[in-house]
């Protein structure tokens, strides 16, 4: 990272709510470049053991075409779970992930992997070439308990067959309400960087009731979740281009170093 990022992210006071097991490197990052870094995790993990139809459905992973994994937690409790059915990745199949920290879960496995580039997010994935021609493929979506339909309803559109295997679950973490206030006080945020809905809603859960909500100074990383703010009464101070390491740096750093640094 150049010099310039280093001066506007100097003394910053970063929120990061990633699941705690998705924030060290980003902290690590930002705290190299400068920045004060707080994590506030806004969802927390938990692991779903598959029987069933989602049990099936991994052991007859050989007559799928098409795997989506939705996030890097979907990579891996996914593959830890085919692991235990597939000692050997069955071949033939087109893997596809949300993004490049996603993708770096498979590739680690050594799976061949698509993914957009620009923006981390289903309607990128959708609009991959290879997929616009699906036909008649059969796909599985890997993804926690409850995930967007966004993805399911595109393949379905474009001719594919859809099923899901969910291997996980999100749960809002229990914080004290003064644990929290002392935060806000002692290491009053510069910018709270949310990067899912849902964590957005637990953002507001956790600081509606101290009156502090609005007070938020909110970064995002979609359009989509500067929407969904809105509806949840938060403006927030920018959008950054995406979810990822590089893009939530370069995001801050560009902000900062703008007219509202």
């Amino acid at each position: 990272m150049n010099a310039a990022a280093i001066t506007a992210l100097q003394g910053k006071q970063l929120w990061l709510t990633r699941p705690a097991a998705q924030l060290h490197d980003l902290q690590q990052q930002l705290q190299h470049l400068g920045a004060l870094t707080t994590c506030l995790p806004l969802l927390h993990i938990e692991p779903v053991t598959p029987t069933g139809v989602h049990k099936q459905r991994l052991l007859d992973l050989d007559r799928y075409d098409l795997v989506f994994f939705v996030s890097s937690n979907a990579a891996q409790y996914g593959m830890a779970a085919i692991s235990d059915y597939w000692p050997q990745y069955p071949l033939g199949i087109c893997n596809y992930a949300v993004g490049p920290g996603t993708a770096k879960v498979l590739q680690n496995y050594g799976l061949s992997v698509e993914y957009p580039i620009a923006r981390m997010s289903s309607e990128a994935m959708l609009a991959l070439p290879s997929l616009q021609n699906i036909s008649g493929k059969k796909a599985l979506i890997v993804r926690g308990v409850g995930g967007r339909e966004i993805l399911a309803e595109g393949l379905l559109a474009k001719g594919a067959s859809v099923d899901y295997v969910e291997l996980y679950q999100r749960q809002q973490p229990l914080y004290d309400q003064a644990y929290l206030l002392q935060l806000f006080e002692q290491q009053r945020p510069d910018a709270v960087i949310v990067s899912s809905a849902e964590a957005l809603e637990n953002l507001k859960q956790l600081f509606a009731p101290l009156l502090l909500w609005t007070r938020l100074p909110l970064v995002v990383s979609s359009p989509r979740l500067a929407d969904h703010a809105q509806q949840l009464g938060k403006h927030v101070l920018t959008v950054i281009e995406g979810a990822s390491d590089a893009a939530i740096i370069a995001g801050l750093s560009q902000y900062f170093a703008g007219s509202h640094a």
